[in-house]
């Protein structure tokens, strides 16, 4: 059961998926950032083009829909010639929404963009939405707001997207020109040539290599972190196989990183470290709950209580010892997150209850569960470090590409996915990415 460092929900999502942050969810985004500034959630290639691709073509058919409107429709697009080209096996992790888009073409549906940019028809979580912090911060796209809608293609994220769809010319069968057909309703013919220029899973070729890497260089602040990280991941998979060089003790710092950085990383790693067992706590409380119905805190703590409190509270004092590294608002609500779980019993517990505010409550000195309380949505007691997780704590947002175990067993313990998502693109920045994903799957 995987955690997930995200708070939206995916593709036909449980009734039971809970979405637990316990209010960090803005700390935990300050520390990713400082782990990989600009990078967001970009972790190949053709996932930044796809983005630049829909922002493009809704540029030049203002009428067909908004610039995130158009850019989801490409994507599903996409999405669905690739799982055409597999026959419809999963297990490529380039590649989201099978269950919808199987089902489309399961009813014959056509591949229109009328259809597609329903959001009934893909994923409530495409692949463009990790990429609004990293177009505009690896220089992509000029920006008059934030919000992906207000994102405008630039010289820099027009070569990007004319490397990896193909430059105009005679002859070339250029694709953004069919996509603005295919927004507009036209009939549009998607040919062998096409289809592989759109397909998520196609290697993004030696020019798109290059303009990656030249925005990942793009200057700023974060460059240099940027820059070392990089160079560190390279480092992991030197050689023929993958992971021959792993770092996972933090105690030994890497020579690719400087001292503040790493730094930053142990902390926002110490973090999800103390949050991961205080979900913990909530897991005995509401065990005890579908055993007991409530849990009076005036009493001896059940066994299970008790101990999870313990490891709570070591990891806060373990994070407290790091001295507040990371980013001052990220550290400051971090602190304070920790400082609660020193308190008495009846106090930490009842402010660990205060933050999770959904399904629990603390009347008087009695956990008791709210309206919204379900005995098959409990939290299990392994639900914070187990595979297949059905909580959700990320405020990132996360689907099918979430971290696997093999690629965090390669780096320190709940180092930020960011990390691991930089690693992914550095492999495809040596065009070994597809060779890695079908690795891991083979493990």
């Amino acid at each position: 059961m995987t955690i997930h460092w995200g708070m939206l929900a995916p593709e036909n999502v449980k009734p039971s998926r809970r979405r637990l942050t316990l209010g960090l969810g803005r700390a935990v985004m300050l520390y990713n950032e400082a782990a990989v500034p600009g990078l967001g959630g970009i972790w190949f290639i053709r996932q930044a083009a796809l983005a630049l691709l829909g922002i493009r073509v809704a540029e030049e058919s203002p009428y067909a829909g908004s610039k995130i409107e158009v850019a989801n429709a490409i994507e599903a697009l996409a999405c669905w010639i690739g799982y055409q080209e597999r026959d419809w096996s999963r297990g490529d992790w380039r590649l989201r929404g099978p269950r919808k888009l199987k089902s489309l073409q399961d009813r014959g549906m056509e591949q229109t963009f009328r259809r597609l940019k329903s959001p009934s028809s893909y994923v409530t979580q495409p692949m463009r939405m990790s990429c609004v912090e990293a177009l505009p911060g690896l220089g992509l796209v000029d920006a008059s707001g934030s919000r992906f809608n207000s994102f405008s293609v630039n010289i820099r994220g027009q070569q990007l997207i004319d490397a990896v769809f193909g430059e105009r010319g005679q002859g070339r069968l250029h694709l953004p020109d069919y996509l603005r057909d295919w927004v507009l309703d036209k009939p549009v013919n998607f040919t062998s040539s096409l289809r592989r220029k759109l397909n998520p899973t196609t290697d993004a070729g030696d020019d798109a290599r290059i303009a990656m890497r030249e925005a990942l260089a793009f200057p700023g602040a974060g460059a240099e972190r940027r820059r070392n990280a990089l160079v560190w991941m390279r480092r992991i998979d030197r050689g023929d196989d993958f992971g021959t060089t792993p770092d996972t003790d933090w105690g030994n710092q890497p020579a690719e990183i400087d001292d503040n950085h790493w730094k930053d990383l142990r902390a926002g790693a110490a973090l999800l470290q103390t949050r991961d067992a205080a979900i913990g706590v909530l897991a005995n409380i509401e065990q005890e709950l579908v055993a007991h119905s409530r849990l009076d805190l005036t009493r001896a703590l059940p066994e299970g209580v008790s101990a999870s409190l313990e490891a709570w509270r070591k990891e806060a004092q373990r994070f407290l010892a790091l001295d507040g590294h990371g980013p001052i608002d990220a550290a400051a609500a971090a602190r304070e997150f920790c400082t609660e779980a020193l308190q008495s019993d009846v106090h930490a517990i009842t402010m660990l209850v205060n933050r999770e505010n959904h399904m629990l409550r603390v009347t008087g000195s009695v956990v008791v569960p709210t309206a919204a309380w379900r005995t098959d949505a409990a939290l299990r007691v392994d639900d914070a470090t187990h595979e297949g997780s059905d909580i959700e704590t990320d405020p990132e947002g996360r689907e099918d590409d979430s971290p696997m175990r093999a690629e965090r067993d390669v780096l320190p313990p709940s180092i930020s996915p960011r990390i691991i998502y930089l690693r992914r693109l550095s492999l495809d920045l040596e065009g070994r990415l597809g060779t890695f994903i079908e690795a891991q799957g083979q493990n």
